[in-house]
């Protein structure tokens, strides 16, 4: 079923990702959103719902199997790992925003050994990716998974000197982790603690939570 083979070539960008091959990683995850935009109307017609929380949910069992080690480039935290779907996978409203995310990220790491034409067109392409698979999210659901692309968008931004948008970035990821540190429901965000590096590295005097 062309779902399944979006999903595959998904999860083999992931793996691509990991062992740094990022021309392949883009690559494959451009190759599986393809491939799910020509099948979507299948995975769209499925009346079953995933878990509210299931992307966050598979970010969280592919930790388990992983390194959890982040990449700090110049003080900058990038949440890098990609998200691995389960191949019996069929809800679009999952499906889409993380093959979307991981194209994402291969066209945000990759860039790191661009020339400088490329470097810009490929975090520019990166950012308007996370931006889509961001915009559909329930504001009380998948947080590990909003928190990343907000982070990896700031990123974006700072590297490419917009510094008045990376700023409103971190400060809204500072507003959300003051919630969920004050509502006690902060003990997954451990795999993005990383943005603090972001926040303080930006020149502003706010202490990392407890």
């Amino acid at each position: 079923m062309s779902i399944e083979k979006a999903i595959q070539l998904s999860n083999q960008a992931v793996s691509f990702l990991e062992s740094k091959s990022f021309e392949e990683a883009i690559l494959s995850s451009c190759a599986a959103m393809e491939i799910f935009q020509q099948s979507r109307h299948m995975a769209e017609q499925v009346l079953s719902r995933q878990g509210n929380d299931f992307i966050d949910q598979c970010i969280l069992n592919h930790d388990k199997t992983s390194s959890s080690d982040q990449t700090i480039m110049d003080d900058d935290f990038i949440y890098e790992h990609g998200i691995v779907l389960p191949m019996n996978t069929f809800d679009a409203t999952v499906i889409t925003p993380v093959l979307i995310f991981n194209c994402a990220l291969s066209y945000q790491l990759a860039a790191r050994h661009c020339d400088d034409g490329t470097h810009q067109a490929f975090l520019d392409k990166a950012a308007s990716l996370y931006q889509i698979a961001y915009k559909d999210q329930d504001q009380d659901l998948n947080t590990i998974f909003k928190f990343a692309i907000l982070n990896n968008i700031g990123v974006i931004h700072k590297m490419l000197d917009r510094s008045e948008a990376a700023k409103a970035c971190f400060d809204y990821l500072v507003s959300m982790m003051m919630i969920y540190v004050a509502t006690d429901n902060c003990k997954y965000l451990r795999l993005v603690q990383g943005f603090w590096n972001n926040v303080l590295g930006d020149g502003r005097e706010t202490a990392p939570a407890a």
